[in-house]
């Protein structure tokens, strides 16, 4: 800091100041140098070689009201619906692209609010219960429904709905903000049981395009194989499960889950303090500093029952056709009525 600025803070010249970054770079910083060992799948374990090249096989997904993705590369990768790449960012010399969900955890939260059933499962939970619990509530219930149907499971009991749930448009990859949720398998059912599938079905969803944005990247030259996550969604296990085995990839969660951001953020004041920083050489670099502070993460390996990966695989081709399918509709309808407001 200098005089003048410490002076008008009350600090002391000098005092080192961290680069200021988006939020969600500083959760891609506190996220993705999480030391784990992805080749074995039986347990986490520290990583002895965290090389930065494997952090261009790591997507960051910083999830919340809604999910950022982010993905490093050595050389700019334009990918279509996908905003990018920008050099230097967080790291020297590397370039990064960024993806997102318009709404994740308010999708969930909107979903759910909306059902006929909400307040009667609020009321099941507890008197003062807040929608922080309503989440495990609906795990649990769908744990129960699947015992008490003897179902194979849980995605068995959501298969004949389809849910598609751009209710807040679309960021990527298509990147069409006129975009709108539907649903093909409405029933009249207004149960706390209904509510459940559809809260799956909601879960499901964003499972299903976080595998089309990472399939969008990796056509255009990434290497993402790993998903390395940060937020509140990170204690949903049902969801963890559905992303990893949806996305047919291991998903990582970082040991501080819901403070990734800060994080990220002491991450950069600690490379601010230090005095041995020799950007050349790599030393005392960002990368360097990520892989001294970051802890193991928990790793969720995707689901091994075929019969489930092939009832998701075919979920995923309908959730591309109703994505598709819907812009096609709408332009059809948008020729007829041209003219009609002039």
């Amino acid at each position: 800091m200098t005089d003048q600025a410490a002076a008008d803070m009350g600090l002391k010249p000098g005092t080192a100041v961290g680069a200021s970054i988006i939020d969600a770079y500083a959760g891609w910083i506190g996220t993705i140098g999480a030391k784990i060992d992805l080749d074995d799948h039986q347990k986490s374990s520290v990583h002895g070689d965290n090389n930065i090249c494997q952090a261009t096989t790591r997507l960051a997904a910083v999830a919340g009201t809604s999910t950022c993705h982010i993905a490093m590369s050595e050389k700019p990768i334009f990918v279509e619906g996908i905003w990018g790449p920008y050099r230097d960012v967080a790291i020297r010399n590397y370039w990064f692209a960024e993806g997102g969900q318009s709404a994740t955890g308010q999708l969930l939260k909107f979903v759910i609010e909306t059902h006929p059933a909400y307040k009667e499962a609020m009321s099941s939970i507890s008197p003062k219960s807040t929608n922080s619990n309503i989440y495990s509530f609906l795990n649990k219930r769908l744990q129960d429904m699947k015992s008490s149907n003897k179902a194979p499971t849980i995605s068995y009991l959501g298969r004949h709905i389809f849910f598609y749930g751009d209710v807040f448009g679309n960021r990527s990859p298509i990147g069409d903000s006129a975009m709108r949720g539907s649903v093909i398998g409405l029933s009249s059912d207004t149960s706390i049981d209904n509510l459940a599938i559809m809260y799956y079905a909601t879960m499901e969803f964003i499972a299903l395009q976080t595998r089309q944005i990472i399939e969008r990247m990796n056509e255009s030259g990434h290497k993402l194989s790993s998903i390395f996550m940060s937020g509140s969604q990170c204690k949903n296990e049902i969801l963890m499960d559905l992303i990893a085995t949806v996305c047919k990839m291991p998903v990582v969660v970082p040991k501080y889950v819901d403070s990734a951001v800060v994080h990220g953020a002491a991450m950069l004041s600690a490379l601010a303090a230090r005095e041995d920083v020799n950007v050349e050489d790599g030393k005392g670099s960002l990368w360097d500093i990520m892989v001294q502070m970051s802890k193991p993460g928990t790793k969720v390996m995707p689901g091994t029952d075929e019969r489930e990966k092939k009832l998701l695989d075919e979920k995923y081709r309908v959730f591309l056709e109703m994505c598709e399918e819907q812009r096609t509709r709408r332009k059809a309808i948008d020729a007829v009525c041209q003219g009609w407001t002039d």
